[in-house]
Formats: C-alpha cells, structure tokens, sequence
C-alpha cells in the first residue's frame, strides 16, 4: 500500500515536474561556459570619467551640502558627465549625490548628461532606446527601484550592444552584447528561471518560487530512488535475476537511468535549493554574527575627520577613475582604482599603504581578544573556501584564523583590502551548494579536465534522466485525458 502511494506520488510530481528538470540539466551544460549577461566593473571603471582634483575641501564640501557626518558608511568619488561627484551613504541606507565642485546635490542626471556617459561606452554612436521605468528582463539582478527612470541605450556595431544607465547617479547597470543575450537566454536565465514579473519588487517572490520547486524536486528524486531501488531489488530476487522489472523501453530506460544518475538528480537540485538558503542554525549553531568588512575596518562608520591628507591631492597625482574612503583596522586609507589596478594609499600622510603581516597580525590579535589564538597566513593558493575554479579570485591573500566557537576565517586580499569570511556554518553552505553543485574544490581545480568530463557525463545523464520523464509525463497526461473524455 505504501509503496503504490510513493509510486503514484513520484510519477505525479515527475509529470509536473520533468520538463523543468530537463531545462535546468540543459542549461546548466551552457552555464559551464556562460553567465547572466552583467556589466563587469572592469568595464566600469574602463569607461569612466578621471576624475580630478577639481572640487571642494572635504569639511567645506560638507557643510555647503549640509550633510551629516554622523554615521557615514561609505564615500565614493568619481567623474560623471564632466563633474567630479561624491557619493554618500549612511548606516540608515540613505544615499546623498553631490557635486563637489559646489556642493549642490545631484537628484537626477538629464538625458544630455547620460546620452554623454554613454557615448564613452562604445565606438557606435550612442542612441535612446526606451526610459524604463519598470524592470525588464536585463534589469533583474539589479531592483533598479531608486533608479527610475533607467535610460536604455543602443549602439550601431556589429556587437549590437545595449547599455542601461541610472538617472540616479548615471552609472552603467547593465551592459549586454548580441551574444551575450543569446547565451543568456538559453543558459541562465531558463536555468535560474529569470522571469521579470517574479523578480519587478525585489527578490523574495523570485526566491519562492525558486526554493518550493527546487525543495519538491528533491523529494520527487528521493521518491524515484526509493521506488527505483526497491523495484530493482524485487526484479534482481525473481527467477529471471533482472536488473530492473520494466518491459515497455521509456519505462525501462527511465528506470535505469534514475539508478545511475538518479543520486546526482537530488544533489544537484538539492544544492541548487542551497544556493539560495542558510544551513539552519540547528544544524550549525551561529555563536556570534560578524560583519565582515566591518571587523577589518574596524567599525561599520568612517571618521571623516581622520582622513588628514586632501583626498583632492590624491585625485591630482594618481590616476583615478574611482575613489573610495575606507580603513584597515581602524586606520583610515584612500582605496584608488582605475582600468589598470587597485592601489591603497594612507589618509594620514599619502603613501602608499600596504596591508603586510605585522598589520594583520594586529588586526587578528584583536579580532580574538585575550582569550582566543589567532594566526595568521599567507596563502599564495586556493583552499577549499577561497577559491575559484575560474582563477577570477586575487592571490596571495592573508588568511587569519580565529580559534573561537564558530572557527572563525577572514581571507584579505592585500592590494585592495577585500575581506571574506568563513565560519563553520558557512563551510558547510559551501560544500552544499558550490561542492555539490558545481565540484567547487581544490581537488577539482587541479583535476579541471576530470572536472569537465565528469560535469558534462552527469548533466547529459541528468537530461536524458529528465527527457524520459518527460516523455512519461506527456503519455499519462494523453491517458488521462483519454480516460476522462
């Protein structure tokens, strides 16, 4: 009785549920190669303005704007439209747009000034598609809400490519070419069902959806196991030894493949279910929650008044297409970017400042208190944890390890100051989501070709798997509409 119940519950869900299945193993084969069409903010800061000591002392700059220096978590400098501007963000998620040439604030950018940010993107000669002021399909993994209207753009090339722009503060929040959109649209957006309306006020709809049919397509392949292996066992222990009891191909074939691939069907979806879900503290008890770049800083809220050197003087002698205030430890330093790098320099005194050992031993030290080890390493290769299988993730970096009840790791990346961080609870997010979903690990990094031809040996497996369901699916639906009428 139970196993007719499991049986008949199995093959429901596989009827709803096998073609989406299909859709992801199949672009999950183009996702190996190719992403979400996004802007790269290697882009970004190729296209951009320099800006130029051209603007207001800071103390100045602040009163004119009247802004509050209070609880200020980040400040930004670049060139827009030829204007130097200052970007203000406070701990309550409020933002202020400046100009810092006078201190008037900057509400929306005209179509002049971005047709003139636009042009700066590409050779072709910029033209005003749309004003958008609701979400397209290009726009979903950025809930542009503060920025309507967004300005789509188009330009005459061969590369046919599209660019949208914030009116809010003019930056770039999508850039696509022809193939992009293509590999897009038969790689990530099927496979993580990118549907505009899901996503139009933000991501929680989206996830929803994303989370109820990743989580019943994981019992459905639980289902298939269970059903499968005992239906392998009951045909194995008759007269005949079979390997599996079906007679009818589809049946058979749909059997034998869920023997073989079946296991990596529910890791797959599982872990896709895990990309975008915690581990539950019940598994893995978070002890202290910890703001990462909070804790290399040394607060979440910048001391405006301790960055001395004239950040204006920094704009002059470098070469600086965006500039950050930022701290490491509670040391205040100027984050410098351009096309061609990362450079750090005090905000004391204007050198160049360097994020070597000593400075990480004491950041470490006091990280864990008096009663914790900490250590700290040089890592000049990937772990587990700090990894990319695409070689995108800067070496070395300092790995510094707190000896506290979560396990506590900060990976810092010396030349610009980046921080991430592991705890064990995320370790284990880590392993079930990019381990099992996309064999994230250092064993694979150095195997990449194993790594290749067991991905691709799954996912045609997983496919075939699905197709066959689909095919089942489509004939019980044909019967069942045949019975009813």
């Amino acid at each position: 009785m139970i196993s007719r119940l499991l049986i008949k519950l199995h093959r429901v869900l596989g009827t709803i549920l096998s073609i989406l299945f299909l859709m992801w193993f199949l672009s999950g084969m183009v996702m190996m190669y190719h992403t979400y069409a996004r802007v790269q903010d290697s882009q970004r800061l190729e296209f951009a303005e320099k800006a130029d000591g051209n603007a207001l002392p800071m103390e100045e700059l602040l009163d004119r704007a009247s802004l509050p220096t209070d609880f200020v978590t980040s400040v930004v400098m670049r060139k827009t439209a030829g204007k130097n501007t200052l970007a203000f963000r406070y701990a309550d998620g409020t933002e202020r747009l400046v100009n810092a040439e006078n201190g008037e604030a900057i509400n929306r950018y005209q179509a002049d000034d971005l047709g003139q940010i636009a042009n700066r993107w590409h050779t072709g000669e910029a033209s005003l598609k749309d004003t958008l002021n609701a979400i397209d399909i290009w726009l979903v993994g950025v809930y542009p809400v503060k920025e309507w209207p967004v300005y789509h753009y188009t330009f005459n090339g061969d590369d046919k490519a599209e660019l949208y722009l914030s009116s809010r503060t003019g930056e770039a929040l999508q850039y696509t070419t022809a193939s992009s959109r293509f590999w897009s649209w038969i790689g990530a957006i099927p496979h993580w069902i990118y549907i505009k309306q899901l996503r139009a006020t933000g991501r929680q709809p989206w996830t929803d959806v994303v989370l109820w049919f990743s989580g019943i397509g994981a019992i459905m392949c639980l289902l298939g196991l269970v059903v499968g292996i005992r239906s392998a066992v009951l045909a194995y222990r008759s007269k005949k030894k079979k390997i599996t009891p079906y007679v009818k191909p589809l049946y058979k074939w749909h059997h034998v493949l869920g023997m073989v691939f079946g296991l990596f069907a529910l890791t797959w979806v599982f872990s896709g279910y895990m990309s975008l879900q915690r581990v539950p503290e019940w598994m893995v008890k978070v002890h202290e929650a910890h703001n990462a770049q909070a804790d290399v800083k040394g607060s979440s809220v910048l001391p405006l008044a301790g960055y001395r050197y004239d950040y204006r003087k920094v704009a002059e002698q470098l070469d600086v297409k965006r500039l950050t205030w930022t701290a490491f430890n509670g040391h205040p330093i100027y984050k410098v970017e351009n096309a061609a790098g990362v450079e750090l320099i005090d905000a004391l005194n204007g050198q160049p400042y360097v994020i070597d050992e000593e400075k990480c031993q004491g950041l470490a030290q006091k990280l864990a208190g008096e009663k914790q080890k900490a250590d700290v390493e040089k890592l000049d290769e990937y772990d587990n944890y700090y990894i990319s299988l695409s070689g995108k993730l800067a070496l070395p970096v300092w790995r510094l390890t707190i000896d506290d009840e979560d396990g506590s790791a900060y990976y810092i990346n010396p030349v610009n100051g980046d921080v991430r961080y592991y705890n064990h609870n995320t370790r284990l997010r880590k392993w079930l989501y990019g381990g099992l979903h996309s064999f994230s690990g250092k064993f694979f990094l150095h195997h990449p070709v194993l790594r290749v031809v067991l991905m691709w040996l799954l996912l045609l497996g997983g496919a075939a798997l699905s197709a066959t369901g689909v095919f089942l699916g489509i004939r019980r639906c044909w019967k069942w509409m045949a019975s009813a009428s």
